[in-house]
């Protein structure tokens, strides 16, 4: 499988488009400024072949492009796309999720379900997961920016698109990049009361979250906003750790959060690790583990993005990551993981 990147803009997006139109699928990263005029383009250009789109910032190599249009044709490869036209109403969509699942010939080893998603991610990544664990493909994907996507040329601001790709000629091999670190003086909380609507942990242990958050850290209330750089709230399942970055303490005491917990959770508090070996790891895992790499696509949180910025380490960043090939990828507003919506988290697909 290969992956093939166009960097356009309004003037030479349509150039750009016919030299992709023998791909088998079409990925779209652009701005909300040019988003849905981008979209009719591809409408208008090559409407015979599958796309689907994602509002948001792309990068792809060394450079990362906030203000212009990616286009992503992969080629030999087997796809089938589709459209969750409503996030809040995702079960009527499980029948056609299951039809596109049945019609495909690639499993676990070889295939990969990419979705884009305008909210609600918790649920859309169950819904899709009741599908997927049939076969066993994995999951990748993201929260778009301005709650914007497509497919096929049609834009929808309430929905999620997915495709499924089956790597012809090879493997496709999912991975998550976690850079923070269980601190073994951190103890242990229960969820004891949230309201999942608001995604807000209302009390830890019966205690203020606030209180339990700024406590353990010794911070005041006033640095909880920005802690999450450095301790994001880390939700146990099994031997797995998925963070759940925290927006801010409100004046009830709880703390909101950029996704849901749910009620009687095992959460702790994360610390931050160090973040340039773990990184170094993951590409010599992936060149092990990949044999004759083609290519990468990932999906970097917006809050790992802004922390890398303030560093200045996200130009670093991408060069070791340019070390695996073709690297190409969304700076997305939360992640899709198999079965978890996370944050502050690097997921991505390899290939050969």
């Amino acid at each position: 499988m290969r992956q093939t990147v166009k960097i356009c803009n309004r003037g030479n997006m349509e150039a750009s488009l016919r030299e992709l139109a023998k791909s088998d699928l079409i990925l779209l990263i652009a701005p909300a400024a040019t988003f849905e005029e981008s979209v009719q383009k591809i409408r208008e250009t090559i409407p015979d072949v599958q796309s689907i789109g994602v509002c948001g910032q792309g990068y792809a190599g060394t450079e990362e492009h906030p203000e212009d249009i990616m286009l992503v044709g992969f080629q030999d490869c087997a796809v089938a796309v589709d459209v969750i036209p409503n996030v809040d109403k995702t079960i009527l969509s499980v029948e056609s999720i299951m039809k596109h699942l049945s019609s495909i010939r690639g499993d676990r080893k070889n295939t990969v379900c990419l979705d884009f998603a305008a909210g609600n991610d918790s649920v859309v990544v169950t819904t899709l997961n009741s599908c997927l664990s049939t076969k066993g493909i994995p999951l990748i994907g993201a929260t778009a920016w301005n709650d914007m996507v497509s497919c096929n040329g049609v834009v929808y601001k309430h929905g999620c698109v997915y495709a499924f790709i089956t790597n012809t000629n090879g493997v496709i091999v999912p991975y998550k990049e976690t850079i923070y670190q269980i601190d073994d003086d951190m103890p242990t909380f229960t969820a004891t009361k949230i309201d999942a609507g608001a995604q807000k942990i209302m009390a830890l242990d019966g205690r203020s979250a606030t209180s339990v958050y700024k406590d353990a850290l010794g911070i005041s209330e006033k640095d909880i906003e920005t802690q999450t750089f450095q301790n994001p709230i880390g939700r146990l399942v099994g031997d797995d750790v998925y963070i759940i970055s925290v927006k801010s303490s409100c004046s009830d005491g709880s703390l909101e959060c950029y996704k849901r917990a749910n009620a009687m959770d095992a959460l702790t508090i994360l610390q931050l690790g160090d973040y340039e070996s773990i990184i170094h790891n993951t590409v010599v895992d992936i060149k092990r583990e990949v044999p004759n790499l083609s290519g990468i696509f990932s999906i970097n949180c917006i809050l790992r993005y802004m922390m890398f910025n303030n560093m200045h380490y996200f130009a670093d960043y991408l060069k070791t990551m340019d070390q695996l090939g073709t690297h190409v990828g969304l700076v997305g507003c939360g992640e899709h993981f198999n079965t978890q919506h996370v944050n502050q988290t690097m997921t991505c697909f390899a290939f050969n």
